[in-house]
């Protein structure tokens, strides 16, 4: 049997109608972090959508905004993504009412770096990132100190507000043997540090891996330990506190 050309097409017309057929692009199944702003050109980095994973962009700016497209075919709509800074730190960004440190789509559009322009060395998505609500709020604002001793089972904590201002707090005088400090994630100034004093009011002193001080950092590393177990009097947090290597006991 013959066809004319014009049924041929009216045919392959009627049979597109009937079946749509659904491009996909190869993004639906990915994240998709743009960086833009700054000095730099935008520069979009493409993650699969399903596993841990942690690149470097292919600038590292600097950069004022990020966005996050997360792809139709991505199991986790409400996937978070965050960016880190040359220290290695997380880069603190805000959108409308939201501060945090890890940032999802939403369809609402570009998060803006909180303290300005900023060189970006790594992009991280992970199933694991929360967003920073409720208590954790309060956390994430503040510094806290915490002296412990394993063998007694002795622990307290003590807050700090990082405005900017030397503060002291008299505590409990233990003994302790540990001090571990932890800024939190929203606190501008990253190495904060503190000191404690001893029951003469004189700095002690303690060892984490290779470094031995007067004064103790966050890091993200463990607690630090105080060449011998000692009573304190006070604990200090200052913004012009400086690593004090200590001499070899």
């Amino acid at each position: 049997m013959q066809y004319t050309s014009v049924f041929l097409a009216a045919l392959a017309a009627t049979t597109a109608l009937a079946a749509p057929w659904k491009h996909q692009t190869p993004t639906d199944n990915n994240l998709e972090v743009t960086l833009s702003g700054g000095s730099s050109s935008a520069v979009t980095t493409s993650l699969p959508g399903s596993p841990e994973i942690t690149v470097q962009p292919s600038s590292t700016g600097p950069f004022t905004y990020v966005a996050l497209r997360v792809g139709q075919g991505v199991s986790n709509q409400a996937s978070r993504c965050q960016i880190l800074n040359e220290a290695g730190n997380p880069i603190v960004i805000q959108r409308g009412a939201n501060t945090d440190i890890t940032f999802a789509d939403g369809g609402k559009g570009l998060w803006k770096f909180r303290d300005g322009a900023s060189l970006v060395s790594a992009i991280s998505c992970s199933p694991k990132f929360q967003q920073i609500t409720g208590s954790a709020i309060q956390t994430a604002n503040e510094i806290r100190v915490q002296l412990a001793d394993s063998g007694t089972e002795l622990a307290i904590q003590v807050a700090f507000d990082p405005s900017g201002e030397r503060q002291e707090q008299t505590v409990n005088p233990g003994p302790f043997s540990t001090v571990q400090i932890f800024v939190g994630a929203l606190v501008r100034k990253q190495d904060y540090r503190c000191q404690v004093l001893d029951k003469a009011g004189q700095p002690l002193v303690a060892t984490r891996g290779a470094n031995r001080d007067t004064t103790f950092a966050d890091g993200g590393k463990a607690e630090w330990t105080f060449d011998q177990k000692s009573e304190v009097s006070k604990v200090i947090c200052d913004p012009a506190f400086k690593a004090a290597p200590a001499a070899s006991a």
